[in-house]
Formats: C-alpha cells, structure tokens, sequence
C-alpha cells in the first residue's frame, strides 16, 4: 500500500509539473514577439524600424535585450530603403540554414550591393554612406574597420553608415539607393492602403529594375581574390585577414549541416 502511494504521488508530480511547464512556456512571450504581432498587425506596410524604434524608447524594453537595441542605432523611416515597403528589415527568412549570416549583412550595408544585377560594362564602385547623419557615431567611423584588442573592432556602436554600391560612368558616381520616401512609392503605398486599384506588379518590376536574379555568395566578397574593394573601404590588419579568410565562409558554402562550438568556463 505504501508503495502505491509513493506511485501515485509521483505520478502527481509529474502531471503537475508538465501542466505547470506548459503555462510557463505559453504565457512566457518575448518582447520580440509582441513587435512581430504588431508588425503582422499593422496592415499591408508595416514600418519596422519606426515600431522598433517607438517600442525601444522604453529603458525597460531595452535593458532585456540581448542585442544592441538604442533607437539611434535605426535611421528614420524616410532613410531607410524602399525595399521596405514590401521586405522587413530582416528580411532573409527561406534558408534556416544561413538567414542568420545574411541579415547580420543588412546592419552595415544596403540590399543592393549583394542584390544588384551584375552587367557587363558597368562599373561599381563601394563607398561608406552616412545618409546625412553627423553624430558621435558617424564620426567615430564604419562598424569594424580595425580590430581593437582581442574582442572589440572599430566604430563599435555605428551602425548608421553602411557600404553602399555606386555606378562609375567617367567621373561620375551614381549612388544605388532609393529612399523609403522617394514620391511614386509614397503614392503607391498610399494608394493601397486608401483601397485604390494599383498595378503592383508593375511598381515591383520598377523597384527590382537593377536586381539580379543571383546574389552574390560568400566567397564574392570573402577572399583574398575577390574584386570587392576591402581596403579601398577601410578594413586593415587583422580585421582584414579576418573578413577575408573567414571559416564561416567555408562552413556555409561546403557543408550542407554545421555545429557551433560550445565554450564552457
């Protein structure tokens, strides 16, 4: 008998502590997913960075986060690029594999130099663009520039100035960028949220006109033979050798399945 009820309270326990777990696990809601509820709430063009921005004006919804989270780390909405009007500021989701490797690209460079279309005879250059911005961060330079000691690079909190592409024609130098608020696409966006009848087929051929069907891989940029101008940009020493002769690189490109390593102290 003693037995038995020694059975049935364990039993007990066990019940209790799954349904306790379940509770735990369904009413523990990140800060993340309650932007994403809104994010998917919000109607045909979610502004991202503005949401971001407004929910991360609380020191709370700041301080529990585990990435860098200050709202003067986002450019105002009218700054950011026009992909936005149909892609999120993450906007990498298919491939569970590497999305991560991708959208970490999207916080010091713009969608187009990895997206537009490569033509023969056409020219690109890379430059540093601030987008107007004069700050203490902009003056302290590009995001990770030159590695500083053994864990911190340059230009640490900067990541307003991203690398953008520009088109040489002779001495002209033609900046590939279009601002969230260029005036068609205003109009478009507005037009579709007042219900007008839009052809967006035809807006979204006009908006990936320069967009190549490929984007570059890894090693396009990640190797020493690569034509992307890395010291041209500014990188140097070992961040330099860092970028350019990066594991990472060859983990994605030649291994269908990978592990972190796991560091324990």
């Amino acid at each position: 008998m003693k037995n038995i009820f020694k059975y049935l309270y364990g039993l007990g326990a066990l019940v209790i502590g799954i349904v306790l777990s379940v509770w735990i696990v369904g009413n523990a809601v990140s800060h993340d997913t309650e932007v994403e509820q809104v994010a998917m709430d919000a109607g045909e063009f979610p502004d991202y960075v503005e949401m971001l921005n407004n929910y991360y004006t609380n020191f709370d919804n700041r301080s529990d986060h585990f990435h860098q989270t200050s709202e003067r780390h986002f450019l105002p909405m009218d700054e950011q690029e026009n992909c936005l009007t149909c892609h999120s500021i993450w906007p990498h989701k298919k491939e569970k594999r590497t999305r991560a490797f991708y959208n970490q690209h999207s916080r010091f460079m713009t969608c187009m130099v990895c997206h537009m279309e490569q033509e023969p005879g056409r020219k690109l250059t890379y430059r540093w663009y601030d987008f107007g911005v004069d700050n203490s961060l902009t003056r302290n330079g590009p995001y990770g520039l030159v590695k500083i000691g053994d864990d911190d690079v340059s230009g640490a909190e900067n990541f307003i100035s991203k690398i953008t592409p520009l088109v040489v024609d002779g001495s002209l130098n033609t900046r590939v960028y279009t601002p969230y608020n260029t005036p068609m696409y205003e109009a478009y966006r507005e037009a579709v949220l007042n219900g007008e009848t839009v052809n967006k087929e035809k807006i979204r051929q006009e908006a990936e006109a320069m967009v190549g069907q490929d984007p570059k891989t890894c090693s396009d940029c990640h190797s020493e033979s690569s034509e992307f101008p890395m010291t041209a940009l500014g990188f140097e020493g070992e961040r330099l050798n860092e970028l350019q002769h990066s594991a990472v690189v060859g983990m994605v490109e030649k291994y269908e399945l990978f592990y972190f390593p796991a560091v324990f102290e």
